[in-house]
């Protein structure tokens, strides 16, 4: 006779037990996997606007390390230059900032650039890049104005299609181009002639193949640059052409900036305060710093604009960037101070830039960049 052996199975309740130690396990590994991939995202993103900040920094130091190369004497610097282009009747300075507001900028924009974002300030940067005549050669005979030709004291390194500019003190500069050079006589030929008489004090300054007149400007959440060479960065009706408003740097929502300038008598181009404002010697950055009036202001004769600007050794800026992943609760302060506060030498009052949505993440990339021309011209006495 055979044993039968009963078979037991799972029962029903040991089931149900073992599907909601399943399900709950499930659960928490979605949980693992949906947290991982939340920071892995933001995280990413974070990264992202970081990199896009060093780019934006980049791009604007590159030029500011080169602003005033091949005009930086007192007789070129804060003129108001006179060409054909879209350049016409616009100040000529190595770095002007543009401070953000409508009302401020209507007093420091001397160039009518399209204000950009919000809380956002604008940087115009002028040099050269020329190899030869860096520091400008004279006039060697008297020109009439709207003269075409000129005699220089040397034509060397000058070529055909090359960029000039022909200052003198308390004048109106010309921004010109040379059509032909007479090494014999050392004449130049010019495409465009001087709305003045420019004396034997005047000079003539090689601005090489292809100077540079940008304006950088946030626009849409994007650092962008305009050449005024190119475009008449001036048009409100070509802010949204890129091929204008060369994009530059992505998620950007903000650049501020403010001069380094020496305040102190005689002049050693040591920055004795940061501000956007015009400072009188031993003056201090007015509370809040606006730049309402800014240096190189037009009202003041050019030797004194240019005198403005041979005070300014150094800039330094502050670049916001957003990452691009929305988080559910507010993550970032409601405001970011921009750099500390300094009480010493060089001062500056740090700015507070207001967060325009909480759900964000904010980077802030800062650098302070030397106007290396304006300290190899060197501590000018008369200022």
């Amino acid at each position: 006779m055979k044993n039968s052996t009963a078979h037991a199975g799972f029962s029903l309740i040991e089931l149900l037990v073992a599907i909601v130690i399943g399900l709950l396990g499930s659960l928490a590994i979605m949980q693992i996997f949906v947290g991982s991939e939340a920071g892995k995202r933001a995280a990413g993103s974070l990264v992202d606007s970081q990199s896009g900040g060093l780019v934006a920094l980049f791009a604007i130091e590159r030029d500011l390390q080169q602003a005033g190369l091949g005009f930086t004497n007192l007789a070129a610097l804060g003129c108001n230059v006179r060409s054909s282009g879209a350049f016409d009747n616009k100040p000529l300075q190595p770095v002007s900032i543009i401070p953000a507001g409508a009302a401020i900028a209507a007093a420091s924009n001397l160039w009518g650039i399209p204000p950009g974002d919000a809380n956002s300030d604008m940087i115009a940067i002028a040099y050269g890049d020329a190899s030869a005549m860096v520091e400008g050669v004279l006039v060697s005979v008297a020109a009439a104005p709207a003269a075409t030709t000129y005699r220089l004291s040397s034509i060397w390194g000058i070529n055909a299609s090359d960029y000039m500019l022909l200052a003198e003190s308390g004048q109106n500069c010309t921004l010109t181009r040379a059509l032909v050079t007479d090494p014999v006589n050392s004449d130049m030929t010019v495409d465009h002639g001087g709305a003045v008489a420019y004396s034997t004090s005047g000079f003539a300054m090689h601005l090489g193949r292809a100077p540079q007149l940008v304006v950088y400007a946030v626009r849409n959440g994007a650092l962008t640059r305009c050449d005024f060479l190119a475009s008449n960065c001036s048009n409100a009706a070509q802010v949204g052409d890129t091929t204008v408003w060369v994009p530059v740097a992505n998620d950007v929502v903000a650049l501020v900036a403010q001069y380094g300038v020496d305040t102190g008598a005689p002049v050693d181009l040591a920055a004795d305060a940061y501000c956007k404002s015009r400072l009188a010697v031993a003056g201090a950055c007015p509370d809040p710093d606006t730049g309402a009036t800014a240096p190189g202001n037009l009202t003041l004769a050019q030797p004194a604009r240019a005198c403005d600007w041979a005070r300014i050794p150094i800039v330094q800026l502050a670049l916001v960037t957003r990452s691009g992943q929305f988080e559910k609760e507010e993550i970032s302060p409601a405001t970011l101070t921009l750099w500390p506060d300094s009480a010493v030498a060089p001062t500056t009052t740090g700015p507070v830039w207001t967060v325009p949505d909480r759900h964000y993440r904010y980077s802030v990339t800062r650098g302070a960049t030397a106007l290396r021309n304006a300290i190899w011209m060197g501590a000018q006495s008369s200022c």
